[in-house]
Parts: structure tokens; C-alpha cells; sequence
């Protein structure tokens, strides 16, 4: 299946749900299948990071508000007790969610033809074997960057605030490093390495109760490493739902594990607890599908019912503020705070106060979205083009990184570490969005210079053998 026939799914969800509200339901799953299939139909021959940005959003603004209207309603208890039932009318929401989700979804699929290389297929082959090409001349140089991310991690504490987020794009270096180690493959005990690696950022998320980035990065990055395998759809179907069923485990264990940290229950290791509770999950099995279990997911992953607070709140109590405060925000992003002392911060406190009228404490993690962002500026027929901009701006930056990889082929072994908090962006803001890759890209570009070993720039055979690593196309 070629990858435009999901950009027509896409485009055919986005006119009919402009045209009608008579088939939420019915376009509702029509697009999350599409959205499925998508990564299934790539889990092998390509990078599957568009198609999860596509998903997320899906499954957080469409899956689970139709759950709400459906299931989790006013009338359920669990939802009336703690007020997550979905607070607008059905036609009201889904009149605003349908058109832009499908619209952003449709942008961002838009098929890889003009950049000089691709994201799946032999294109992408191509782009790789250089990729091992150059690794096969410097082997360490994915190790290096891996030991430096690792001893960033465990620094990062000790640096002064202003310099954390540094530490932190430091330590997302060593998945870059990761795959740089996967795509060495003389590499003396590869594979143990990996292994290592791998338990160290699971045993990290387990002691800091933070699992976003095994979850986010993971996906992008299973991609790479499950690229080239001859799997049937039915098995890539299996390893999906399983895939589910492990991060339904996940967020439920999570939660229980937070709320022990919050209340200083655990009394013995961390990790042992961890392990502890989400083998007890585990076991639960399909029981986690029933409907009292499955609310916290719900109450979880329900992106829409933040966004009907916006809709609850604006035009009625606040008017809409025609973007004024959302171009502050994307003006900010340009704008180093030394020249801005005041700007925006990325981050859901002032977001959710702004523009859903409520106040959050410094435990609770919640933000209105990018779709929150663009209703509660502008309204429903803006708000949609909105996204659909924002879609196509993301399709547009991971196309300039594709055409950079032809003369830098190393550069497709970054883009997890760019796109990371793009992929969960439903859930933050257009700030968190332009933030996370300019800074992050400036800084990829600064490594570039000063440490251009780490993008080939100084690989070079024995004597007698000079390759130039630049790409001759």
C-alpha cells in the first residue's frame, strides 16, 4: 500500500467532516484505522515518526473523546465524580476535531518525492548504508556519544537551572548514539552494549517515575531497528495489539507508582516495586479493557476533554483574543530569553489559566494543545486551518532534514532526538512544538561544528584508500 492512499484517507475525512457531523463515529474510526495501517504498512521499510505524531493525535482528540461521548458520559459515574466527561456537545467538538485533526494528519503524510531522499524504501536503504559506511571507519564515535549522554543525565542535576535543559538535549544525544552503535556493525559486543543501554533508560524512567521518553522515543526508534525484517501483516498486527496491551499495563502501573512516590510509600527499591506492580497488572489481562479499569487511560490520554474546557470557557466568559497571545508565543520561540527576560514560558500552568480558566499546581502536568491554543484564539473554522498549517510546518522541517542528509547521511540517525517532543505535541503547545526543534536543531548544527567527527566529516579510509563520506548523487 502506497503512501498516498492515507493522505487521500485523510483528505476524504477532512472534506466529508467539514461537509457533515452526521458521521463522527463512522469517520472517527475510518481515520484511526488509516492511522493503524499506516505505521504497519512502514514498520519495516521505513522510519515510522510521521505516522505516530498521526496517531497521537488521533488517539488523544478523536479515539478517546468519542469514548467520552460514548461511554465515559454524565451519566457514568466515574466520569460525573471527577468531571471528565466531555463538556460540550458532541456536534460542537467533533465539528472542531474531526476537520483538524484530519487536516493536520493529511498534511503531515504528504508523500517524500522532492527532497533527494526518503523516509522508507530503498531511498532510505541507501541513506543508511552510507550511514555504515562511514560508522565502519570510526567505531567508537557511537559509544563516545552514548557516554557522554549517560554522564550528561547524571550531571544534569548539579548544573545551575538556566543550563539544565543543555543536560537534558545532551543526554537525547545518546539515542543518536544509539543507533549510531546499531548501524556499526563490527562493532566488538554490539549487541551487549545495546542491551546495557537500553536496561539503563528503563531502570532511569522506573527510578525517576518519568516514562514518556521510553514510550515517545521508543517508537520512532523500534523503526530503525526493526527496518528490513519480512514480517506478515498479520504478525505486525499481533506485535501491534500487544504493543497496546503493554502501554495500557504501563500507564496503569505508572500511575499507581507515582502516587506511592507522591506519598513516600515505597519503602524498599524502586525498581523492585516497579516490577512488583506492573506484573501484578500484568496478570490482570484483558480486565484492564473493563470499563472502570480502563478509566484512567481515558482520563489519561483524553486530550478533547481539555479541549471542551476551552470550548466551555471561550467566547462565552472570555472572548477570543484573535492570536494575539499565540504569535506572542511562536515570536518567543525565535527569541533568546537573554534578550527576552519576560517571554513565554513552554508549559501548561499559564496555558491551562489562559485559556481554560483553571489554575494547576506543580504536581499536575496539563496543557490545552495545539488545538486548545488555536479554538481559544481564533475559533472552529480558523482553529482548523490552524492545524492544518501546523501539520504541513511539521512536514516541511522533517523534509529539510532529509534533504540536509544528502551530504550529511549521519543526520537520519537524529531525528528521533528532533522529533521527540513533536510526537507527543498534542498534549503540550505550539511553543513546547517550535522550542524543542529550533533549539534542538541549533544544537545538532553547533555539534556539527565544533565535533564534526560525529557527522562523518572526518572519516576516512587506510592509506590509499581515501572515500570522501560526501554524498555524489
Amino acid at each position: 500500500m502506497k503512501p498516498i492512499h492515507f493522505t487521500f484517507t485523510y483528505l476524504t475525512v477532512f472534506v466529508v467532516s467539514l461537509i457533515t457531523d452526521a458521521m463522527n463515529t463512522e469517520l472517527v474510526i475510518a481515520i484511526t484505522i488509516a492511522s493503524i495501517l499506516s505505521i504497519l504498512d512502514k514498520l519495516g521499510r521505513g522510519i515510522v515518526l510521521r505516522e505516530s505524531i498521526s496517531a497521537l493525535y488521533i488517539f488523544t482528540c478523536l479515539d478517546m473523546p468519542l469514548l467520552g461521548y460514548r461511554v465515559y458520559n454524565f451519566q457514568n459515574s466515574l466520569s460525573r465524580a471527577f468531571k471528565k466527561y466531555m463538556l460540550v456537545p458532541e456536534s460542537d467538538y467533533f465539528s472542531l476535531a474531526l476537520p483538524a485533526i484530519a487536516g493536520f494528519c493529511m498534511m503531515l503524510s504528504i508523500p517524500m518525492r522532492n527532497e533527494g531522499s526518503s523516509d522508507e524504501g530503498d531511498t532510505l536503504k541507501v541513506t543508511l548504508e552510507k550511514c555504515r559506511r562511514i560508522l565502519v571507519h570510526d567505531q567508537a564515535v557511537g559509544m563516545a556519544i552514548m557516554l557522554v549522554g549517560v554522564v550528561s543525565l547524571v550531571l544534569n542535576e548539579l548544573l545551575p537551572v538556566s543550563l539544565q535543559y543543555i543536560g537534558v538535549i545532551l543526554f537525547f544525544t545518546s539515542f543518536a548514539g544509539m543507533l549510531y552503535v546499531k548501524y556499526t556493525e563490527d562493532l566488538p559486543y554490539r549487541s551487549v552494549i545495546l542491551f546495557i543501554f537500553i536496561v539503563f533508560i528503563i531502570l532511569n524512567g522506573i527510578l525517576i517515575g518519568m516514562f514518556t521518553i521510553v514510550a515517545y522515543m521508543g517508537i520512532t526508534i523500534f523503526s530503525y531497528f526493526f527496518m528490513g525484517s519480512k514480517v506478515s501483516m498479520g504478525r505486525k498486527i499481533s506485535l501491534f495489539l500487544f504493543a497496546i496491551f503493554f502501554v495500557v499495563v504501563l500507564q496503569n502501573t505508572k500511575t499507581t507508582y507515582r502516587k506511592m512516590i507522591r506519598n513516600a510509600e515505597i519503602r524498599d527499591n524502586k525498581a523492585a516495586t516497579f516490577a512488583v506492580l506492573f506484573f501484578e497488572n500484568l496478570q490482570k489481562g484483558s480486565a484492564f479493557f473493563e470499563e472502570r479499569n480502563f478509566f484512567l487511560i481515558y482520563t489519561r490520554m483524553n486530550q478533547g476533554n481539555i479541549v471542551t474546557q476551552v470550548m466551555q470557557r471561550i467566547p462565552i466568559i472570555q472572548p477570543f483574543d484573535d492570536g494575539k497571545y499565540l504569535f506572542k508565543t511562536i515570536l518567543s520561540s525565535f527569541v533568546p530569553r537573554v534578550l527576552w527576560q519576560d517571554k513565554p514560558e513552554a508549559g501548561g500552568r499559564f496555558n491551562m489559566q489562559y485559556y481554560a480558566g483553571k489554575k494547576m499546581n506543580q504536581v499536575t502536568s496539563m496543557n490545552v494543545g495545539p488545538l486548545g491554543e488555536a479554538y481559544g484564539s481564533f475559533g472552529t473554522r480558523p482553529a482548523i486551518l490552524y492545524m492544518v498549517l501546523l501539520g504541513l510546518f511539521i512536514r516541511w522541517v522533517y523534509g529539510i532534514v532529509f534533504r540536509l542528509s544528502r551530504s550529511i547521511p549521519l543526520l537520519v540517525l537524529w531525528l528521533p532526538v528532533m522529533f521527540y517532543q513533536i510526537t507527543y505535541s498534542a498534549e503540550t503547545d505550539t511553543l513546547q512544538i517550535l522550542n524543542s526543534f529550533i533549539k534542538t536543531a541549533f544544537f545538532i548544527w553547533m555539534l556539527n561544528r565544533i565535533l564534526p567527527r560525529w557527522f562523518g566529516k572526518s572519516a576516512r579510509t587506510e592509506r590509499g584508500r581515501i572515500e570522501d563520506v560526501k554524498i555524489a548523487t
